[in-house]
Formats: structure tokens, sequence, C-alpha cells
């Protein structure tokens, strides 16, 4: 009854956190497979608790937990190839992409396959022992393979996580690796022993009830299920979870050996115990960075003739802090390649202040900050020297000395320096390694050949942001001359009306309008005044359909050359375009402009609108100086170039801006002494 009560209790537990999971709305695939995998882990428990108090239904029971199994070792692999994975399809290998597509085999060999060519049972009411088929042992020795796959995942998915994210899905890592481990440890033993020992289930109970509450705690406690991870395929391909379980099926094997001196009984008992350590240790080994670095060093010291595959930790370098779009994502790539190169437990990055050219700490990584700055002898060396500083090195003891209070502060055990064109522009502090090593030329290389990439990406970074803010100064003063033209054509509507003055002056139509006029000019000063308070502010197009030839006619009112003998109109046929009237308006007006200043006080000016080769125009024509052709193939259009005396040399350049912002153009055809024709195309409205 024991064994039911508790196999009630890890069932009900594990279907309560998977429906809290998923209904929560995280990543979709993950939790609805996430659902399925602990509803399948608790019916497999479920159905073999039932089957122990109900022998005389042990077929049915058995068939349901057979299928339960395929389904459940299915979800499992499902799971660790989407969980915490940013890209988790492009990211899964080959082999757990064939187990996936024959997963659905499994299920229907789980359906199938006679029950009596999976188990016999003389005894089970009293031995609780079921004996494998040769169907049974194929099919525990496909669950075994599936569950082995699945820890592998697992391994890639935490190898592949940052320090932040492995901490909020260690928990989960933990909790799905205690039950799959389980598995592993479950079917291994049928196949060793050719036999299913129902007499384990309280132990197969208990690690999943363990797990769950593991995974629980958090998925609710940190928010795991939102954590991406993006995993590389070397990764994948470098598991050392296939080592360690395959060392542990081989040890089960020696271990079978030797049971035919020890006894069945004594050998049952240590091979559970064995399991269980090694897969603790399995686990303790794969989280913890200590081991993994003392590993590392090991290896490297014993098996290589060098410390550092080089090349391999120019490129991982490399990548790290190439794809970084701001400066602090660089400072926190630099701090982590560091800390990951040399397996420190915490660095901190120090740059040198544009303003007071005292060094502050930017960044820091498994460290604290420290807001004390280093000496000016520290500085010193590190400028002078471009050593890399060894705090426990005998030849850096008077510096070391010196600098007391600073080094203590920061921790540091190692001082790289940045060094940018023989000048320090940084450097970053260490804190002791991982795995206690002493230091060597090796080491100090590798530094110094990051550190020379480092100060370099670091130096880039800070001229593209010194050239984002020049290119934005450049835009603001762009927008402020357009503004200054602006004023300049109202004051041009100023001055014409002027000069119609002195021959109009006593028409009352003509006061009608100059006060018009002057009222409408002063408005757009007003406007005008109003930008001048919102420069950052970046003003889209309000585009509707209308009449061009309507807009010609209101820039010549805005003018005030209505029944001007100077200026002739003609529109040869009606034309709408889509366009924001007001901008168009001022185009119109600043070409108009432009070609009296250039035609004088006696010549002509001609305006024309209509349609031609399925497009609107609009073409203003003077009989002024002209333009040369090199003027106007390398001068017109560009800001700050003109030939009149008293221009700004940006009309024009703001007329093109306007015109190919309406997905339009503007032409000029000019000769010397005979004058210029300006023509504005324009979209017809559809």
């Amino acid at each position: 009854m024991v064994i039911l009560i508790l196999s009630i209790i890890t069932c009900v537990t594990a279907i309560l956190t998977a429906v809290l999971v998923v209904f929560k709305r995280y990543q979709r695939l993950t939790n609805t497979v996430f659902f399925i995998s602990m509803f399948s882990t608790s019916a497999v428990i479920f159905g073999d608790s039932v089957s122990i108090y109900m022998p005389d239904l042990l077929v049915f029971w058995k068939r349901s937990v057979l299928i339960n199994e395929s389904i459940m070792v299915t979800s499992w692999l499902l799971f660790t190839l989407s969980f915490a994975r940013e890209d988790s399809w492009n990211s899964v290998n080959n082999i757990s992409k064939i187990m996936m597509f024959l997963s659905p085999l499994l299920m229907i060999f789980s359906v199938v396959i006679p029950m009596e060519r999976v188990f016999y049972s003389p005894e089970f009411a009293s031995e609780k022992i079921l004996f494998l088929d040769n169907a049974g042992y194929i099919f525990n020795f496909l669950l075994l393979l599936y569950s082995v796959i699945s820890i592998m995942n697992m391994e890639a998915t935490l190898k592949s996580s940052s320090e932040i994210a492995r901490w909020q899905i260690k928990y989960v890592l933990i909790g799905s690796g205690g039950i799959i481990a389980v598995n592993i440890f479950y079917y291994s033993y049928a196949l060793l022993y050719r036999s299913i020992n129902m007499n384990l289930l309280p132990v197969r109970a208990g690690v999943v009830l363990i797990s769950v509450l593991l995974i629980g705690f958090a998925i609710f406690k940190h928010k795991a299920m939102n954590v991406k991870v993006t995993v590389s395929r070397k990764v994948v391909y470098k598991s050392i979870s296939l080592i360690i379980v395959g060392a542990y099926l081989l040890g089960l094997g020696i271990l079978s050996e030797g049971m035919r001196y020890l006894g069945p009984e004594v050998g049952r008992n240590i091979t559970t115990f064995l399991g269980f350590v090694g897969a603790i240790l399995v686990l303790t080994i794969i989280l913890s960075e200590r081991l993994r670095r003392k590993a590392i060093v090991l290896i490297n010291k014993n098996f290589y003739s060098q410390k550092y595959d080089y090349r391999e930790q120019w490129l991982q370098f490399t990548q790290q802090i190439s794809l970084k779009h701001t400066f602090d994502e660089l400072l926190k790539a630099i701090a982590g390649a560091f800390k990951e190169a040399i397996g420190s437990r915490g660095v901190s990055v120090w740059l040198k202040e544009k303003d007071n050219g005292k060094y502050q700490c930017v960044e820091v990584l498994g460290a604290e900050i420290v807001t004390t700055s280093p000496n000016k002898e520290l500085v010193e060396f590190l400028q002078n020297r471009k050593w890399v500083l060894n705090v426990s090195d005998d030849n850096c003891r008077a510096i070391v000395l010196s600098s007391y209070e600073f080094i203590e502060k920061t921790r540091a055990s190692l001082i790289v320096p940045f060094l940018h064109m023989d000048r320090l522009v940084g450097f970053i502090i260490l804190r002791e390694a991982l795995a206690k090593d002493e230091y060597n030329f090796e080491d100090y290389d590798l530094l110094k050949t990051l550190a020379r990439q480092a100060a370099l990406s670091i130096m880039n970074a800070k001229l593209s942001e010194e050239l984002i803010e020049a290119k934005e100064m450049e835009a603001m003063g762009r927008l402020s001359s357009f503004i200054i033209h602006d004023l300049k054509n109202a004051a041009s509507m100023l001055s014409l009306l002027a000069q119609n003055a002195e021959e109009h002056i006593d028409n009352p139509d003509f006061q009608r309008d100059a006060i018009r006029s002057v009222s409408n000019t002063s408005e757009k000063i007003k406007g005008i005044i109003g930008k001048l308070k919102n420069l950052p502010v970046k003003r889209s197009l309000d585009f509707e359909n209308c009449d061009l030839g309507l807009c010609v006619k209101t820039a010549i009112s805005e003018l005030n050359l209505n029944g001007n003998s100077r200026l002739s109109y003609t529109e040869s046929e009606h034309v709408k375009a889509k366009m924001d009237k007001n901008e168009i308006i001022k185009v119109i007006v600043n070409l108009i402009i432009n070609a009296f200043d250039a035609a004088g006080r006696e010549s002509e000016v001609k305006v024309s609108v209509g349609e031609e080769d399925g497009v609107a125009f609009i073409k203003v024509s003077d009989k002024g100086c002209g333009m040369s052709a090199e003027f106007i193939e390398k001068c017109l259009f560009k800001p700050f170039q003109t030939t009149k005396k008293k221009g700004l040399g940006i009309g024009l350049y703001q007329c093109k801006t306007i015109i190919e912002a309406h997905s339009g153009r503007i032409r000029v055809f000019s000769q010397e002494g005979k004058g210029t024709d300006f023509i504005v195309n324009l979209p017809l409205t559809k």
C-alpha cells in the first residue's frame, strides 16, 4: 500500500505541475510537450503500481504502461530539444531528428506487439519480477536509446547557456535530468538482468517526485520557460554525456560478472546504489564550473603540447564580440569572453574617461563594482611595461604593494592592459581562477592577444558612437538650414510684395491681396518658429489626393503674383496626384522665386502643369542667366552650393528631398545665357 500511496502522490504532483505550466503563456510547444511528458510519466508509474496490487489485470496495465513509455521517451526527447532553445529545430542534430521521425513506429510497436512476446511472469504475485522476451528486450533497448539521446540534448542546452540563463534553468535541467536518469537506470537494469524488477518502483517514484518539485520550483520561481539559449552544433557533437553513460553501462556489465561471486541480491543492491551515486556525480560534474575548469586544465597539461588552441580561442572571442550592436553589449561580451577563456571567478572592465582622464569601472561579471580609481603608479606600470600584471609574481611585488588598496578592493589576480597605438585605453581585472592553476607564458600570450582585439573593438565602438553623434548634429544643422531657407522664402515673398506695391498700391484689389499675403506670410513664420522648438522630432508627410493645378495657383497667390504680367500660367489638363499639399506648394514657391531671381526684373517666368508619359509634371521656365553643365553635374541639388550672391544653396536640395519622398523626381535643363527649365514629375493618382 505504501508503494501505491507514494505513486499517487507523485502522479498528482506531476500532473498539477504540468497543468499549471501548460496554461501559462510561455512557449506553446515546450509547454505542451512538458505536459505530455509529465502526464505519460505519471501514467507509467501509476500503471506499474496498480499492476502490483492487481496481478490478475497485469496484461492490461502493462499494455498501458508500454504505450505510455513510448510516449514518455518521445515527449522527453522533444522537450529537451525545445526547452530554452531560441531556434530549436535548426539546433537539432541528425540523430535526434531520426529518432523523432521513428517515434511513431515505436508507439505502434507498443500497441500491436503481443504481450506474451514482451514478458512472462510465472510467479509475479510473489516475486514482482517480469522476465523479458526478445520483443521486450528490444523495446527496452529503444527506450534506453531515447533516454540517452535526451540526456545528451540537455547537456547541450546547459553548455550553451550563459551564466544568468544557466542559473535560471538549472533546476529544470536537474529535475528533468533526474527523471531521464532514473529511466536510464531502470531500462539498463532490465537489459542487464533481462527482467523488470517491480520492487524498484518506490525508488523510481521517489526520484520522479523530487525531480518534479525541483522543476516546479524553477518554473514558478525563476520563470525558466522564458529563457532562450542558442545551441551550437559543435556543443551537441562534443557531448560528454554519451561517454559517461557508456562508462556507466560498461561498469554495470563488469558488475554483472562479479555477481557470480557476490550473489544476485548483493549485486542488485550495489547496482542500485552505484546507479544513483553515478547520476548525482554526473549532475555535479555538469553543473560545477570549477570541476569543469580543472578537467580542462588537466587535459591540456597532460594530453596537448600547448595549453590553448589559439586559433579556436581567437575565433570564439571574435565571434562573441563581433555580433554586438551597442557599446554595453560589447563590454559584457568582452568581460564574458575573458572570464571563460581563463576560467576566472569574476572580471571587471575599466576604461579611461574622456573628460577627466581617470579610469572607471564600466562593466562587471561575477564581481562587485568598485568606485576607487587606480593610482598613478599602477597606470604608469601598465602603460610603460605593457605587461599582464600577476599579483602573485615576485617581479610585480613593488607595484602590488604600492597599489595594495586598489588590488585588495577589486580582488585582482591578473590585470590585463588594453593598449591601442601604445596608449592605455583601459584594462581588465580578473579574479582568481576556478581551477587555481599557476599562470605561465601561454596564459599571458592569450590574454595579451585577446586584449589587443578587445581594445581595437572598444575604440571602434567609441568612434562609431562619435560618428553617430556627428551625423545627428549634421542632420540637425541640415534641418536648421531648411528652416532658415523657409524664412528666406518668406522674406522673398514680402520683397516681391513691396516691389509690386510701387506700381499697384492704389488698386483696392491689390491692397486686399497684399493684406492676405502678409497675413499668410506671418502664419508661415509662426509655423517655422514652431519647428525650431521641435527640431529633434521627425515629421512625416501627410499624403492626400490633391489637384496639382490648384497647388500651383495657391503658390502663385501666396507670392501675390496674380495678374502679374511677368508670370504666365498654363494648365494643359486637369491632373491629380497623391502628395503632401503643403510640401509641394513649398517646392513650387521655391522654384518660382529662384526663376524670378535668375530672370531679373524684366524677364518672363512661365509655369505649366499637365500629364506626360503617365506622370504629372510641373514646369517652371525662365530666360535668365542659366547654369553651366559642370555646375549642374557637380553642384546642383547639393547643400550650400549656389550661383546666387545672397543664396544659401539649400532650396533646391530641399526641393529634391521633398520630391524624392513623394516617389517623384526633379529634372533640370539649362544653358548659360539662355535660361533654365525645372520639371517636377509626380505619380498620378490611380
